[in-house]
């Protein structure tokens, strides 16, 4: 059977959203592509996981792949939610915990701004339609003549090439009718679960600790009810917001569920559980309606308005390579992906793909292979994965139940997102100036990129970034695995803390720490901060330079969530040592021996 030959300077593997944004991101750097994969009536219609944009994905979609008006046209996405407790209950109320942050920013912001696409590019976060997302992109690719989209085959033999030989990536149809070779520099894999290069060169890093999850999920057709106002958040000020409007998570024992509303009243709803709990080891659709059924307030979803449905068994892996010397790039669920929980699958995919482009352009253009950059990708990329790790493998467990717990470790989060949002902010301007055509970068542009080329990360954020990536990591864990130690004593020894809230918002971004220790006595336990109100001619222009407070977010929170996490430590000490006081006294005496 005869095949045809391609040659390219990149290839790229796996059509899916990660991959279409690859290949146009290649292409506008100038470099040929060869984008290779199988489409079907299947993987052109099903409905997928990763609505919600979080982080840099939104920047990278509305820049890099042209869909800045598309974006717009999806739903607004206003923040996101957390709440435990919600089980059995047909409405919110003040004995759930939560936490959240509002992304919707002030509208005199937004009236202030001069550059409203650098606005939507780095604000504007959506909850998309995966399927027309991709069918866009698809689209797209007519508009660059350097792609060539070979949808008729999947890859079936990789053979790397040296430094003076290009790699040959050899794919064939599912009927076996037609067959090719492609020949290329670099191959980036974005073959999904598929993991083509980390199986084919051993890069699977070990998940030993024992915590594996699954995950279930579905689409919808069933609109919410707008004049429901269960839904409804009242702030201590008097404004109030629906919590659906946002990326929405309700946390269980063991599990969480995500409701996530999208454009054309369609609603993605997902449970994500541990698969050491024994009441999760059953048929996972039978898992996903009997979770579901918990909450009251779901009560409008029903088998006969699912569009879709899907389930991954086992969920979480991790690489150790990310971007190899031997020139290859791995990116997306090909490389790494622990949970759904904030949405990171997509902005990691991407935040990498983008280092990743950066080494490839300079080896393809200039001859040069940053064995250094390759070093600290790869490092800065598992250190990121282990971060995401920790930030939901405490909350699977009976800590959770612990209302301080909720707080703190959700303030933790919102501390390392917090840090990021500086270098977010930078990449959203260099996004906004180039559109991802490097040839046409200012000399502004070209220090910018250098800049982030080594602190774009969640382990490199400032104040942290002169450390090294794995030992950031370490240490967020171990602030993690404290709190939860803390708090499975207290539940243990019966100490309960009322349910608390906390909800940040952009014009009120600091905590009220201050009231920690008083929750239990507040009429409103909460440390949702006042927001402020600065005179119109003093509302700052966030499209013009990056606001000095937004560049020292993460230094300016750091000191104040770790005396937080230091009260927890000093008064779960003294509760400790209370009750071992109290055992002590209360503790019968020996009874005497008669020696006569």
């Amino acid at each position: 059977m005869p095949g045809s030959t391609l040659s390219a300077d990149v290839c790229v593997v796996g059509a899916g959203i990660i991959g279409l944004y690859n290949a146009i991101q290649y292409a506008k750097r100038g470099f040929s592509v060869a984008l290779v994969d199988e489409l079907t009536p299947r993987s052109k219609s099903n409905y997928k996981v990763g609505e919600s944009l979080f982080g840099s994905s939104n920047a990278f979609l509305r820049t890099v792949c042209d869909l800045d008006e598309t974006i717009s046209e999806s739903f607004v996405k206003r923040g996101v939610w957390f709440t435990y407790g919600m089980e059995g209950r047909p409405a919110f109320d003040r004995n759930v915990a939560e936490f959240g942050f509002q992304g919707d920013l002030p509208q005199r912001w937004r009236d202030s701004m001069t550059a409203k696409k650098f606005g939507r590019v780095m604000f504007d976060d959506a909850q998309i339609v995966r399927p027309e997302i991709e069918a866009k992109l698809r689209a797209h690719l007519d508009d660059f003549p350097k792609i060539t989209f070979l949808d008729r085959g999947l890859v079936r033999d990789i053979q790397l090439g040296d430094d003076t030989t290009n790699h040959q990536i050899t794919w064939r149809s599912r009927d076996n009718t037609s067959t090719g070779t492609v020949h290329a520099r670099w191959l980036i894999d974005c073959s999904g679960r598929a993991q083509l290069m980390v199986k084919k060169m051993n890069h699977d890093v070990p998940l030993d600790d024992g915590f594996t999850t699954s995950a279930v999920w579905a689409q919808f057709s069933a609109p919410f009810d707008e004049s429901d106002d269960r839904w409804n958040f009242d702030f201590p000020d008097g404004s109030t917001i629906r919590r659906d409007l946002d990326t929405l998570h309700l946390w269980g024992n063991g599990y969480w569920i995500w409701i996530i509303r999208l454009a054309g009243n369609r609603i993605s709803v997902g449970v994500s559980f541990d698969r050491n709990r024994p009441e999760f080891t059953g048929n996972m659709r039978d898992t996903f309606w009997e979770v579901i059924k918990r909450y009251p307030v779901l009560d409008f979803l029903t088998d006969a308005e699912m569009l879709d449905f899907g389930a991954y068994r086992k969920v979480q892996h991790i690489t150790d390579t990310y971007v190899s010397a031997k020139r290859y790039a791995i990116a997306g669920d090909a490389a790494s992906i622990i949970d759904a929980y904030y949405s990171q699958g997509m902005s990691l995919a991407m935040v990498y793909s983008w280092h990743a482009a950066n080494i490839a352009e300079r080896d393809l253009r200039d001859k040069v292979l940053d064995t250094g950059y390759i070093d600290h990708v790869n490092r800065a990329a598992l250190a990121d994965w282990q971060i995401m790790r920790g930030m939901v493998k405490y909350k699977y467990g009976p800590a959770m139940s612990d209302s301080r717990f909720f707080i703190l470790d959700h303030l933790l989060d919102y501390l390392i997102f917090g840090a990021f949002l500086a270098d977010r902010f930078r990449v959203a301007t260099w996004l906004h100036e180039t559109g991802g055509y490097t040839e046409t970068e200012s000399p502004r542009a070209r220090e910018l990129r250098r800049r982030l080329s080594r602190s774009f990360s969640l382990s490199q954020s400032s104040p942290w970034g002169k450390l090294d990536p794995l030992v950031v990591a370490e240490k967020f864990d171990r602030y993690r695995a404290g709190l939860s130690r803390r708090a499975r004593w207290r539940t243990a020894h019966g100490v309960h803390l009322r349910p608390a809230t906390g909800v940040m918002r952009p014009d009120a971004p600091v905590p009220a720490i201050w009231r920690l220790p008083f929750l239990n006595v507040l009429r409103r336990p909460h440390i949702t901060p006042p927001a402020i109100t600065e005179p119109a001619f003093m509302s700052p222009d966030l499209s013009a330079r990056l606001p000095w407070l937004l560049a020292r977010f993460g230094s300016f929170l750091l000191p104040i969530i770790w005396h937080a996490v230091a009260y927890d430590v000093v008064d779960t000490g003294l509760r400790r040592a209370r009750h071992v006081f109290t055992g002590f006294r209360s503790r019968p005496k020996s009874p005497s021996v008669d020696r006569g």
